[in-house]
Protein backbone atom coordinates (compact mmCIF):
# COMPACT_ATOMS: atom_id res chain seq x y z
CA UNK A 1 0.00 0.00 0.00
CA UNK A 2 1.27 3.50 -0.83
CA UNK A 3 2.37 5.65 2.08
CA UNK A 4 1.03 9.11 2.87
CA UNK A 5 3.80 11.49 3.95
CA UNK A 6 2.41 14.47 5.88
CA UNK A 7 3.92 17.94 6.07
CA UNK A 8 2.28 19.57 9.11
CA UNK A 9 2.06 23.37 9.09
CA UNK A 10 0.55 25.50 11.86
CA UNK A 11 -0.62 29.11 11.47
CA UNK A 12 -1.58 30.90 14.67
CA UNK A 13 -1.22 27.68 16.64
CA UNK A 14 1.66 25.73 18.13
CA UNK A 15 1.47 22.13 16.88
CA UNK A 16 2.10 20.10 20.02
CA UNK A 17 2.94 16.41 20.04
CA UNK A 18 -0.69 15.51 20.86
CA UNK A 19 -2.04 17.47 17.89
CA UNK A 20 0.60 16.00 15.56
CA UNK A 21 -0.17 12.44 16.73
CA UNK A 22 -3.91 13.01 16.26
CA UNK A 23 -3.40 14.38 12.75
CA UNK A 24 -1.09 11.52 11.73
CA UNK A 25 -3.44 8.94 13.23
CA UNK A 26 -6.54 10.37 11.50
CA UNK A 27 -4.88 10.78 8.11
CA UNK A 28 -3.49 7.22 8.29
CA UNK A 29 -7.03 6.09 7.32
CA UNK A 30 -6.55 7.56 3.85
CA UNK A 31 -3.66 5.26 2.88
CA UNK A 32 -5.96 2.41 1.81
CA UNK A 33 -7.28 4.61 -1.03
CA UNK A 34 -3.88 5.52 -2.45
CA UNK A 35 -3.21 2.32 -4.40
CA UNK A 36 -1.28 -0.90 -3.87
CA UNK A 37 2.19 0.24 -4.95
CA UNK A 38 4.42 -0.09 -1.86
CA UNK A 39 7.24 1.97 -3.37
CA UNK A 40 5.08 4.99 -4.19
CA UNK A 41 4.87 7.82 -1.68
CA UNK A 42 2.07 10.36 -1.73
CA UNK A 43 2.81 13.73 -0.16
CA UNK A 44 0.28 15.93 1.60
CA UNK A 45 0.42 19.35 3.21
CA UNK A 46 -1.78 19.71 6.30
CA UNK A 47 -2.29 23.36 7.20
CA UNK A 48 -3.86 24.07 10.60
CA UNK A 49 -5.13 27.63 11.23
CA UNK A 50 -6.34 29.03 14.52
CA UNK A 51 -7.95 32.50 14.66
CA UNK A 52 -9.77 33.63 17.80
CA UNK A 53 -12.79 31.33 17.91
CA UNK A 54 -12.39 29.54 14.55
CA UNK A 55 -10.17 26.62 13.60
CA UNK A 56 -9.60 25.49 10.06
CA UNK A 57 -7.81 22.47 8.65
CA UNK A 58 -6.74 22.27 5.01
CA UNK A 59 -5.13 19.31 3.28
CA UNK A 60 -3.55 19.28 -0.15
CA UNK A 61 -2.74 15.76 -1.40
CA UNK A 62 -0.34 15.61 -4.35
CA UNK A 63 0.07 12.92 -7.01
CA UNK A 64 -2.93 10.71 -6.25
CA UNK A 65 -3.62 8.85 -9.52
CA UNK A 66 -2.22 11.91 -11.34
CA UNK A 67 -4.57 14.27 -9.46
CA UNK A 68 -4.18 16.82 -6.69
CA UNK A 69 -6.90 17.04 -4.04
CA UNK A 70 -7.49 20.12 -1.88
CA UNK A 71 -9.96 20.07 1.01
CA UNK A 72 -10.57 22.74 3.63
CA UNK A 73 -12.99 22.73 6.58
CA UNK A 74 -13.56 25.38 9.22
CA UNK A 75 -15.33 24.94 12.59
CA UNK A 76 -15.22 26.11 16.19
CA UNK A 77 -13.27 23.04 17.30
CA UNK A 78 -9.94 21.94 15.84
CA UNK A 79 -10.58 18.20 16.25
CA UNK A 80 -14.01 18.46 14.60
CA UNK A 81 -12.42 20.24 11.62
CA UNK A 82 -9.86 17.42 11.39
CA UNK A 83 -12.65 14.81 11.37
CA UNK A 84 -14.56 16.70 8.65
CA UNK A 85 -11.46 17.00 6.46
CA UNK A 86 -10.58 13.31 6.87
CA UNK A 87 -14.17 12.23 6.04
CA UNK A 88 -14.30 14.48 2.99
CA UNK A 89 -10.86 13.34 1.78
CA UNK A 90 -11.83 9.71 2.28
CA UNK A 91 -14.97 10.20 0.19
CA UNK A 92 -13.09 11.96 -2.62
CA UNK A 93 -10.27 9.41 -2.65
CA UNK A 94 -12.77 6.52 -2.76
CA UNK A 95 -14.52 8.09 -5.76
CA UNK A 96 -11.23 8.73 -7.51
CA UNK A 97 -9.99 5.19 -6.89
CA UNK A 98 -13.26 3.70 -8.20
CA UNK A 99 -13.08 5.94 -11.25
CA UNK A 100 -9.53 4.80 -12.00
CA UNK A 101 -10.49 1.14 -11.48
CA UNK A 102 -13.47 1.30 -13.84
CA UNK A 103 -11.40 3.12 -16.46
CA UNK A 104 -8.70 0.45 -16.31
CA UNK A 105 -11.33 -2.33 -16.52
CA UNK A 106 -12.89 -0.71 -19.59
CA UNK A 107 -9.45 -0.39 -21.18
CA UNK A 108 -8.72 -4.07 -20.46
CA UNK A 109 -12.06 -5.09 -22.01
CA UNK A 110 -11.35 -3.04 -25.15
CA UNK A 111 -7.93 -4.65 -25.48
CA UNK A 112 -9.46 -8.11 -25.01
CA UNK A 113 -12.13 -7.41 -27.65
CA UNK A 114 -9.53 -6.13 -30.12
CA UNK A 115 -7.47 -9.27 -29.56
CA UNK A 116 -10.53 -11.47 -30.19
CA UNK A 117 -11.40 -9.58 -33.37
CA UNK A 118 -7.83 -9.94 -34.65
CA UNK A 119 -7.86 -13.68 -33.89
CA UNK A 120 -11.18 -14.14 -35.71
CA UNK A 121 -9.91 -12.24 -38.74
CA UNK A 122 -6.79 -14.40 -38.95
CA UNK A 123 -8.57 -17.75 -38.51
CA UNK A 124 -11.37 -17.25 -41.05
CA UNK A 125 -10.19 -17.67 -44.67
CA UNK A 126 -11.76 -15.55 -47.38
CA UNK A 127 -14.18 -17.49 -49.58
CA UNK A 128 -14.94 -16.46 -53.14
CA UNK A 129 -18.56 -17.20 -54.01
CA UNK A 130 -19.29 -17.16 -57.71
CA UNK A 131 -22.59 -15.53 -58.66
CA UNK A 132 -23.92 -15.80 -62.17
CA UNK A 133 -24.97 -12.41 -63.58
CA UNK A 134 -28.33 -11.91 -65.22
CA UNK A 135 -26.97 -11.38 -68.72
CA UNK A 136 -29.22 -13.84 -70.51
CA UNK A 137 -31.56 -11.33 -72.05
CA UNK A 138 -30.28 -7.95 -73.23
CA UNK A 139 -32.21 -5.04 -71.69
CA UNK A 140 -32.12 -1.26 -72.06
CA UNK A 141 -30.43 1.04 -69.54
CA UNK A 142 -33.85 2.43 -68.48
CA UNK A 143 -35.15 -1.09 -67.71
CA UNK A 144 -32.00 -1.82 -65.67
CA UNK A 145 -32.54 1.39 -63.67
CA UNK A 146 -36.17 0.43 -62.99
CA UNK A 147 -34.98 -3.02 -61.87
CA UNK A 148 -32.37 -1.41 -59.59
CA UNK A 149 -34.77 1.06 -57.98
CA UNK A 150 -37.40 -1.66 -57.46
CA UNK A 151 -35.01 -3.80 -55.40
CA UNK A 152 -32.80 -3.42 -52.32
CA UNK A 153 -29.66 -4.15 -54.33
CA UNK A 154 -26.83 -1.64 -54.66
CA UNK A 155 -26.13 -2.43 -58.33
CA UNK A 156 -27.42 -4.42 -61.33
CA UNK A 157 -25.15 -6.04 -63.92
CA UNK A 158 -26.83 -6.46 -67.33
CA UNK A 159 -26.23 -6.78 -71.05
CA UNK A 160 -26.96 -3.46 -72.74
CA UNK A 161 -29.42 -4.04 -75.59
CA UNK A 162 -28.16 -0.99 -77.55
CA UNK A 163 -24.41 -1.75 -77.49
CA UNK A 164 -24.27 -5.48 -76.73
CA UNK A 165 -21.67 -4.90 -73.98
CA UNK A 166 -21.88 -5.73 -70.31
CA UNK A 167 -22.90 -2.76 -68.14
CA UNK A 168 -23.56 -1.91 -64.50
CA UNK A 169 -26.02 0.56 -63.00
CA UNK A 170 -25.50 1.44 -59.34
CA UNK A 171 -26.94 3.66 -56.60
CA UNK A 172 -24.74 6.66 -55.87
CA UNK A 173 -24.36 8.25 -52.43
CA UNK A 174 -25.82 11.52 -53.74
CA UNK A 175 -29.12 9.74 -54.60
CA UNK A 176 -28.53 9.51 -58.35
CA UNK A 177 -27.89 6.40 -60.44
CA UNK A 178 -24.52 5.73 -62.07
CA UNK A 179 -23.79 3.76 -65.26
CA UNK A 180 -20.60 1.87 -66.07
CA UNK A 181 -20.34 0.56 -69.61
CA UNK A 182 -17.75 -2.17 -70.15
CA UNK A 183 -15.96 -2.33 -73.48
CA UNK A 184 -16.02 -5.56 -75.37
CA UNK A 185 -13.27 -8.02 -74.44
CA UNK A 186 -13.04 -9.38 -78.01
Amino acid sequence: MAQLKLNLIGHGIDLTGAIKNTLEEKFKRLEKYLGNDDRREVFADVIVNKEKYRSSVEIVIYNVFDHTLRIKKETDDLYTAVDYVVDSAEKQLRRLKDKVKTASKKEAQKTKQLTLVEEEAVEKPIEIIEVEPELYKPISVEDAVVQLLGSKREFVVFCNAETGNAAVVYKRKDGNVGLIEMPSCK
